[in-house]
């Protein structure tokens, strides 16, 4: 029998010690105490020499157990994972779907705007063909564009998901047409609401919308090229946000969507430039005499009524603003031409804030080489502030036009020395060395004044 430890300072122990010998009671109490200790998990009943490898193969057990439960949720978390990917390209799938189907309406709308407006307009010869190219521009080219870019794109979805290569490949024509039509709009718009005066275009305009019994009318229909850029952005972009970066199509969407963007800013920027060289030239026919305004560096920034201060008297005037010249006209009256106060460009005058005095009040002050003008207007704040930025502006395109001429006559002079160095190198492979270093040192100077002309390049 094995002893039972910790039970030394029983009864048992003490009848021991007498004799030496066991007696029943001591054996029988042992074995009860190896029962109830048994029975309550606190002692084995292994022999002593296996009780440590015993426990050994327990916490090896253990381990088993816990490593086996990091294994299924390493499993379960992999099930979550492929079932999130697998979510993912569900998503992306059905916003390229959206794309096709978008895509598909856009072109059924053009065909609307095209066979069923302007067709009939130039048959009907019921306005001139000049004034119907003001209000339709290229829709008609944009129209065969889409046709093109929807049968492309009907044939790519059906090898598979991709598409980003085909956007890549439409779109120096989109930026062409798109461009063109985005910088008419605004005078298209202007057009449009000019023959709608008209009795019969007007009346042709209602028929055509009746019959069709459609509830969009034309202006709806002008409005789509515009709408179809903007939906392009928010359709790319979601497709790319669902499409991992080691999809074989992630880089050209990747490269769509950015030069999609530049093509919006660009030609945002441009609408905003023609609008406002119109501008200058809508103020310049104003003028009562032949003062040329409009310039190509020339831009409009603001205008409002001010007074001009003589002594104690003041009269009434009206400004414009430029971001090189600023003009103040007599009063301006409807209907009749604006006769020049003064002008005097930006670059010669200094702008001072006055404070009021018992006579005026809001009172600035320009000073010009010859002459000395004060204004006062409810605007003070404005006039200020933005004769100041124009200033300031001026100043910086001129050091930076002066900087850029001085480092292109120096690179000039450079570039010539250095081919004279070239003609007098006699080893070959020392001659293309240096162009090589050369060619290294411009690539980094496009890279640093136009990444875009680096990319372009490569």
């Amino acid at each position: 029998r094995w002893e039972v430890p910790g039970r030394e300072g029983s009864a048992g122990a003490s009848r021991r010690a007498k004799d030496g010998r066991r007696v029943p009671g001591e054996i029988a109490g042992d074995e009860a105490a190896m029962e109830k200790a048994t029975s309550d998990g606190r002692v084995s009943q292994s022999p002593p020499g296996h009780q440590h490898k015993t426990g050994h193969k327990k916490r090896k057990t253990h381990k088993k157990q816990r490593s086996g439960g990091a294994r299924q949720l390493e499993h379960k978390q992999e099930e979550e994972n492929s079932g999130g990917e697998e979510q993912m390209r569900e998503l992306r799938l059905r916003r390229v779907k959206e794309l096709l189907q978008s895509e598909k309406a856009h072109v059924a709308a053009l065909d609307v705007v095209v066979d069923q407006y302007l067709y009939p307009l130039i048959r009907a010869d019921i306005l001139p063909r000049a004034t119907l190219n003001e209000v339709f521009c290229n829709l008609e080219l944009i129209r065969n564009w889409n046709q093109t870019f929807l049968s492309a794109l009907e044939a790519h979805l059906e090898c598979g998901d991709t598409f980003g290569d085909l956007f890549m490949e439409m779109i120096p024509f989109m930026r062409q047409l798109y461009t063109q039509y985005n910088e008419n709009y605004d005078h298209a718009m202007m057009t449009y609401d000019t023959t709608r005066k008209n009795k019969a275009v007007a009346t042709f305009l209602e028929r055509r919308q009746k019959e069709m019994g459609d509830s969009k009318d034309l202006l709806t229909y002008l409005y789509l090229p515009v709408q179809r850029m903007l939906a392009y952005d928010s359709l790319l972009k979601d497709i790319l946000r669902l499409t991992p970066p080691g999809h074989e199509d992630y880089q050209h969407l990747s490269d769509s969507l950015q030069t999609l963007r530049d093509i919006e800013y660009s030609a945002t920027k441009r609408a905003e430039q023609r609008k406002n060289i119109n501008k200058v030239i809508d103020i310049q026919n104003q003028l009562s005499d032949d003062t040329q305004l409009a310039l190509p560096h020339r831009r409009y920034v603001y205008e409002g009524e001010c007074d001009i201060v003589h002594g104690r008297n003041s009269k009434e005037r009206y400004c414009f603003l430029f971001n090189d010249l600023i003009l103040c006209c007599k009063n301006k009256k409807k209907g009749k031409a604006l006769e020049i106060d003064f002008k005097e460009p930006l670059e010669t005058i200094t702008v001072e804030d006055l404070a009021d005095d018992d006579d005026f009040r809001r009172m600035f002050k320009l000073t010009s080489s010859a002459n000395e003008y004060i204004l006062t207007s409810p605007q003070k704040h404005n006039w200020i502030v933005l004769l100041q930025t124009c200033k300031k502006n001026l100043r910086s395109e001129k050091e930076k036009m002066g900087l850029h001429n001085e480092l292109e006559e120096s690179s000039r002079e450079s570039l010539i020395n250095k081919i004279r160095d070239w003609s007098r190198i006699e080893d070959p492979e020392q001659l293309q060395l240096e162009v090589r270093e050369l060619a290294q040192v411009l690539e980094k100077y496009i890279y640093m004044n136009d990444p875009q002309k680096t990319s372009d390049l490569g």
